[in-house]
């Protein structure tokens, strides 16, 4: 084995998982081109009155797309400033440095939207828990990172009356990002907005299946009219569930939250053990059992959420350096830590925000 650094590579299953502290959701990060002000490229805000502070730093329009990002009451709004003759690479590059949080362009060209879309799923493959919105994109994401809005034409309810989807972008990313792991966005009112394009319910369903985020009409309210992502192509460990983006938020607090305990409480800490791997395992239990107590109820209590270690993967790797180890009992392999490694597994169930209905009532 080659020396690397400490490698956590936590692949996230519907059954499969580990967990230990909740970390900060619901970012957002804007890319706005805006020659304005050129002494900053990125620039922070979390309530509505620092942004109007900053009226003259941007030209009106982009000034409006930060206000209506804050609209979802995301916990925080960085700016990501590129001047207008720059590429969107360069605004990438920044982007880069952060690991997590909802990420758009606004007023993007089919073709910036597809290279934000291909940017983001390169940084899952990196692990970084970033998500996205894009709007008609150069080609369909089918990503679980990825929301496709598929709505041509809302009409604000200030004075800008009746605009084309992408200008809805900023607005989205904060919505989504204020949904955080707490609720699904899933009927979800837009309260920026007086109507969208008329759509009957075939063709939104339609859109639905084809990975297209949609929004819709209803008695004089906009809502979204389900809280999916782009995802399509389905896989043995990506099932249906993949597609919503309430699961999503949740996975990726899973990673952000184990990746960072595990990181600063256990690398260089602890010796591979057995004993030690079970300290770490009974922490994870006990957040687990916090999360399903707690009163956003992000697992189900019923349901037994416990982690442990894969013995099958252990064992593979102890095979792998030494063929005598097929013919250990799993208590043996349990006893016998592999190197530096950790092979963890869990299982858990994630719960999901009330939509369908079915009441059969039957009259006497």
């Amino acid at each position: 084995m080659s020396v690397q650094l400490p490698n956590i590579d936590i692949t996230f299953k519907q059954l499969a998982s580990s967990f230990v502290e909740r970390s900060e959701r619901g970012n957002v990060l804007l890319i706005l081109k805006d020659d304005t002000d050129k002494t900053f490229n990125t620039r922070d805000y979390s309530i509505i009155t620092d942004v109007t502070a900053d009226v003259e730093k941007y030209m009106p329009s982009n000034l409006q797309y930060i206000k209506d990002t804050m609209v979802g009451l995301p916990n925080k709004v960085t700016v990501i400033r590129i001047d207008t003759t720059a590429t969107l690479a360069d605004a990438l590059a920044v982007a880069s440095g952060y690991s997590t949080g909802w990420i758009g362009i606004a007023e993007g060209t089919p073709e910036e939207q597809g290279e934000l879309s291909t940017w983001i799923k390169q940084q899952r493959i990196l692990k970084k828990t970033i998500k996205g919105v894009v709007y008609n994109p150069s080609e369909a994401p089918d990503s679980e990172a990825v929301v496709n809005l598929g709505t041509d034409k809302v009409i604000f309810s200030d004075g800008r009356g009746q605009q084309t989807g992408d200008k809805f972008i900023s607005s989205l990313l904060g919505f989504l990002a204020g949904c955080n792991v707490v609720k699904g966005s899933t009927w979800l009112e837009m309260t920026n907005l007086t109507s969208v394009t008329a759509m009957s319910d075939a063709d939104i369903n339609t859109a639905l299946q084809a990975g297209k985020f949609m929004l819709k009409n209803d008695e004089g309210k906009v809502r979204i009219g389900a809280g999916i992502n782009s995802l399509t192509t389905l896989e043995t460990d990506k099932t249906e569930d993949f597609k919503y983006i309430e699961i999503i938020e949740t996975q990726d607090l899973i990673l952000d939250d184990i990746r960072k305990t595990y990181k600063n409480e256990f690398i260089g800490k602890y010796r591979n053990k057995t004993d030690n791997q079970m300290l770490f395992i009974s922490s994870v239990n006990v957040y687990f059992k916090n999360l399903a107590n707690s009163d956003s109820e992000i697992l189900d209590s019923n349901y037994d959420n416990t982690s442990y270690i894969d013995t099958v993967a252990q064992k593979d790797a102890w095979i792998a350096i030494n063929p005598d180890a097929k013919d250990w009992n799993e208590a043996k392999v349990k006893s016998m830590a592999y190197k530096r490694q950790l092979f963890l597994a869990g299982n858990i169930k994630i719960l999901q925000s009330m939509t369908d209905l079915s009441f059969n009532i039957k009259m006497a």
